[in-house]
């Protein structure tokens, strides 16, 4: 039968986790995976949600680069990187991975681990309808987002944040970090909304919340006061920095108190950077001046870098090497800096990509993931909540090839690595049961037809 992608709305669920195994009893012993022409099903009773999933068995093709080195002995993978294996999963953890002939298991579904968002946007998630931006310019998506800011009101950002925390989640996402507009118009609306969601959601996503806003606030005590409720739920600090917005202004004094601040208060720190294809924008190198001037117990995250990309070769050498010497990621996101960058006043095919250098950072040692960004707003029109059709998108952009493991860790283990997350996405007994299942067996099947998904999280099969 065809597959359904379709999902219980966001009541809580008990974190299966932490089910006491004395008060267990299996209602299957075993759940059949068959894959047909259709895309796969399961034969047997799904268990309910309030007991611990029974003993499964799962047939896959899997990533070797995702798979421990442990289990590699002896595997070859085929021309996609790939290998068949067997899965045993008892309850919420995989126990047993156990190697497949590759003879005659080209049927088998291709899985990866549940996705990791590094970089979206939840608060303005679906605004485009009411407050579009035609033109796809930068500054016609700075005055969108300012008259949705005077708009914004407590039920309509909690509409928007579950309405996208229930489409991520039923699309196979496990952990969100998301950018709030906070410290502008409608902050007070936003903060509501997200003390009203996040709890509702902490048992089934791992969410992360930056305050994307003016750097001049973490200089004064609304600043500190905002900074301290982040750390409460786990977040951090942000704001955006480049060359059209910092001529004239004393930002590097200001982002010096962010990191103070950030550092005080046991917060990680995420900034947009340089989202310019303007090479003077040097904004990147500012930031490392004064880490390396100041050496602060601070995790910091690096997203866009699109101006680096114009600099030349020596420079992104130069700037990688820092990066990396600092343990900096950089998260780049191709579908909003593609859509936004590259446009002047008159209309003309863009020349420039609008993407940071990924392979030469990467050359350089520097851990690049690939977020989502903005999902129908000002910023960008399209996006759905979607780890596969990000991929469809990105890999083609960005020449990042899936059978090579620097081409898959931009989507898969570095996105997890950048929230500090628990798993890293790696495959090995004892880690959960958490993967999202493809009808296509190979990349090329991934990247010619969209993909519906079948998501198994926490041992069990979303409906």
């Amino acid at each position: 039968m065809p597959l359904s992608i379709s999902c219980l709305p966001p009541t809580p669920r008990p974190n299966l986790r932490s089910t006491s195994a004395s008060s267990i009893s299996l209602v299957s012993p075993h759940l059949i995976w068959n894959w047909g022409c259709h895309g796969p099903r399961t034969i047997g009773l799904q268990p309910h949600q309030d007991i611990l999933p029974p003993l499964q068995t799962l047939q896959i093709r899997w990533p070797l680069a995702l798979l421990e080195p442990g289990h590699c002995r002896g595997l070859a993978p085929d021309g996609d990187g790939l290998v068949n294996l067997a899965l045993t999963i008892d309850g919420t953890t995989v126990t047993r991975i156990e190697p497949l002939p590759r003879i005659g298991g080209s049927h088998l579904p291709l899985a990866l681990p549940a996705a990791v968002e590094p970089h979206c946007h939840l608060d303005k998630a679906f605004t485009w309808s009411q407050f579009p931006n035609p033109d796809g310019t930068i500054p016609g998506a700075l005055d969108a987002n300012f008259r949705e800011h005077q708009h914004r009101s407590p039920a309509a950002v909690t509409d928007r944040i579950n309405r996208a925390l229930q489409t991520a989640w039923c699309q196979g996402y496990r952990a969100l970090r998301s950018h709030l507009d906070l410290g502008w118009a409608g902050s007070p609306a936003t903060w509501e909304a997200v003390t009203h969601t996040w709890g509702v959601w902490s048992d089934r996503l791992q969410l992360q919340p930056i305050a994307m806003a003016p750097l001049e606030l973490w200089d004064n005590p609304a600043g500190v006061k905002l900074a301290r409720r982040l750390a409460l739920l786990g977040g951090g600090m942000g704001g955006a920095l480049d060359h059209h917005n910092t001529q004239g202004s004393p930002w590097p004094d200001h982002l010096a108190q962010l990191l103070r601040l950030a550092a005080d208060q046991g917060c990680m720190v995420d900034l947009h950077i340089d989202e310019t294809c303007d090479p003077r924008s040097r904004c990147l190198e500012g930031l490392l001046d004064l880490l390396e001037q100041e050496p602060l117990p601070v995790s910091v995250t690096v997203s866009h870098g699109c101006s680096l990309a114009q600099q030349p070769p020596e420079q992104v050498r130069r700037t990688a090497e820092r990066l990396a010497a600092l343990h900096i990621p950089l998260v780049s996101l191709p579908t909003t800096n593609l859509w936004l960058q590259d446009r002047p006043s008159t209309r003309y095919t863009p020349r420039l990509r609008g993407v940071a250098p990924i392979h030469e950072l990467q050359d350089g040692g520097v851990m690049v993931a690939i977020g989502g960004d903005n999902v129908a707003d000002p910023w960008f029109p399209g996006g759905n909540f979607h780890p596969m059709e990000l991929w469809r998108f990105a890999i083609p952009t960005t020449h990042l090839h899936p059978w090579e493991q620097r081409g898959l860790t931009p989507f898969t283990s570095a996105p997890a690595q950048v929230l500090g997350l628990s798993w890293d996405g790696i495959l090995r007994n004892g880690c959960p049961a958490d993967l999202i299942l493809m009808e296509a067996s190979s990349w090329q099947g991934v990247l010619a037809t969209p993909q519906r998904l079948r998501v198994l999280r926490d041992g069990v099969w979303l409906p």
